[in-house]
């Protein structure tokens, strides 16, 4: 899928190369919206394009000097991307380093550059259904005692995909569990690995003891968690932001928390960055500094984004500050 912006007085013009930029289907409206700004003040038209399998796709078009000038991703494919040439390092002056989270810059910082801008951090959180649970449980012995009230009316605590590691990892993590210990630099290190210290096989343990006490049924997965939630037949997930519009198209009331300690430590979620890079290949690396700096990163542009497809906890302080008025 393909949409255009297009300044008036540019269109139909050869001169002039449009910005290209690959996101989600959900998110190109939003990308759509914020060109004509960018449009109107540059006369330079932006091409949304919404590639399957965007990943692979940027990676081997990257690779051939070709594909988007920008790209939207999280910071996962940082290390592979910048080993294999294929990002440019960027130098976001002193007013957004300072607006953006320091946390944020961190998932895009590799070898001591920056190779990306941060626009929001994701992780997963406790979800819980408002007319079960007004108030979310501070601890998982609070919510062993929560399904005990709930079971006799036919409903459960919690669920999640409890056999993916993903939603599982903040139980884990909790005391100490870790995948690769992680070098200054900010590479990691394959040969260190904590999934079966004492930490992690705490957290594993108390997975299991829900399964066997039923608080969970075993082999639930994505699919099962998200349905029950749907149906008011569990009051509480662990899960996203990108579940808040299928909760809020069935009318579910539902509030997010952080996640119940675990034997008196917090839990411990992975951290996605979701963030914007800037091809190697480009020819237009200084248009796309000034959309990113001045049109997608500024709070009206996070807000157009957030509107379309919820973007989490935004690494922006002054957009968070916005956000943070949300009794949610």
């Amino acid at each position: 899928m393909v949409a255009t912006a297009v300044c008036p007085g540019w269109a139909g013009s050869s001169s002039v190369q449009p910005l290209v930029i690959w996101f989600t289907v959900e998110g190109a409206k939003a990308i759509r919206e914020i060109a004509l700004d960018f449009t109107a003040a540059t006369g330079v038209p932006v091409v949304v394009e919404t590639p399957d399998n965007g990943p692979t796709k940027f990676q081997q078009a990257a690779s051939a000097g070709k594909g988007p000038d920008i790209y939207f991703y999280t910071h996962d494919r940082l290390g592979e991307w910048t080993a294999g040439g294929l990002l440019h390092a960027v130098s976001p002056g002193p007013s957004l380093l300072e607006d953006l989270d320091a946390l944020a810059w961190k998932g895009f910082t590799y070898r001591n550059r920056v190779w990306g801008y941060p626009y929001a951090i994701e992780a997963v959180t406790l979800i819980h259904n408002k007319a079960l649970v007004p108030t979310a449980p501070q601890t998982f012995e609070e919510v062993f005692a929560l399904d005990a009230q709930l079971a006799p009316k036919g409903k459960r605590a919690i669920l999640w995909d409890y056999t993916n590691a993903y939603f599982s990892w903040p139980l884990l993590g909790a005391h100490g569990g870790f995948a690769f210990a992680q070098r200054p630099d900010g590479s990691y290190d394959p040969r260190s690995t904590g999934v079966n210290n004492a930490g992690s096989v705490l957290g594993a343990s108390l997975i299991d003891r829900m399964v066997r006490e039923g608080l969970m049924q075993s082999g639930s997965g994505y699919a099962e968690m998200e349905a029950a939630m749907a149906q008011g037949k569990v009051a509480m997930m662990i899960n996203g932001p990108w579940s808040w519009v299928n909760l809020r198209k069935v009318g579910i009331d539902f509030g997010i928390a952080r996640i119940p300690a675990v034997s008196g430590k917090a839990a411990a979620p992975y951290v996605g960055v979701k963030g914007v890079m800037i091809n190697r290949a480009t020819r237009q690396r200084e248009l796309a500094v000034e959309f990113i700096e001045n049109y997608l990163l500024k709070p009206k542009g996070l807000r157009t984004m957030d509107r379309a497809e919820p973007i989490g906890a935004p690494a922006s302080k002054t957009y968070y500050a916005e956000l943070s008025k949300d009794p949610r």
